[in-house]
């Protein structure tokens, strides 16, 4: 499948806009939802090739989870991102996301706590919540600029009234939610849609840990700091690029790849 980067970012956020909405009852937990994203958005976007302005050529998107049970200090879904240039220069970096769901018919997000964030922090300081929630989130950061991003996916909230651009996660980085010291719904306006924090940023090289530790986490081949229970696996081609070997593999011995 061919797309260009404004595309690509309204084709993820139309998936994980279809895998959220209508998820109700026991189906309403933090592991469901993101097993059920995870799996959309490799079905719908594993091997897309860009076309137009940006440098990228193809993006390919892998899945896995993990095999066992471990304490988990670092996030519920870890990134593992290998970028590679056309002169030949790489770049291989991690990124952690702690899921949260919004408690049901609450503004609250009651699984958020502050010594389990702390500790994430401390382990990964570029680390984000991945907030989900059952309704639309309107009044996010950069909304602007999700709205030109998206125009091809926007959404009517009501009968007769406007298009609006709309998500269902958003990323909100743990030391701002830290610092805030909010636990509900007002941290989305500090929050990017997951689908903009993945094409703009991550996609980029963006907001990563780059230390062998987190790498190696990330990677299931260190778990004494626990492991994830999710990880995406991200290969960026620059156009004109050769694929190279040195790139960061999971160990399938803890993690098994989803279909």
């Amino acid at each position: 499948m061919e797309s260009d980067l404004e595309e690509l970012t309204g084709q993820i956020e139309n998936t994980i806009r279809n895998s959220i909405s209508g998820l109700t009852g026991h189906e309403w937990d933090e592991d469901f939802i993101t097993l059920n994203l995870l799996s959309d958005l490799r079905q719908d976007l594993n091997g897309i090739k860009l076309v137009g302005k940006d440098k990228k050529s193809k993006v390919d998107w892998q899945t896995y989870k993990l095999k066992g049970t471990f304490e988990n200090n670092f996030g519920d879904i870890a990134l593992v991102v290998n970028i590679t240039y056309k002169d030949r220069t790489d770049l291989h970096g991690a990124a952690f996301l702690e899921a949260k769901k919004r408690d049901w018919r609450k503004t609250s997000f009651g699984a958020m706590k502050i010594p389990q964030a702390r500790k994430i922090l401390k382990n990964a300081p570029r680390s984000q919540y991945l907030l989900y929630d059952y309704e639309d989130i309107t009044n996010f950061l950069s909304g602007n600029l999700y709205q030109d991003e998206l125009r091809h996916y926007h959404y009517r909230r009501g009968y007769n009234t406007p298009l609006s651009a709309v998500t269902r996660a958003v990323c909100v980085p743990l030391n701002l939610a830290l610092a805030t010291g909010y636990k509900d719904t007002l941290l989305y306006r500090h929050g990017t849609p997951l689908s903009l924090q993945l094409s703009n940023r991550y996609f980029n090289g963006l907001d990563l840990e780059f230390d062998e530790t987190s790498k190696k986490v990330a990677t299931g081949f260190l778990d004494k700091f626990g492991l994830p229970k999710f990880v995406i696996k991200i290969d960026i081609i620059e156009n004109g690029a050769e694929p190279k070997e040195n790139d960061l593999r999971i160990n399938q011995s803890n993690y098994g790849q989803m279909d």
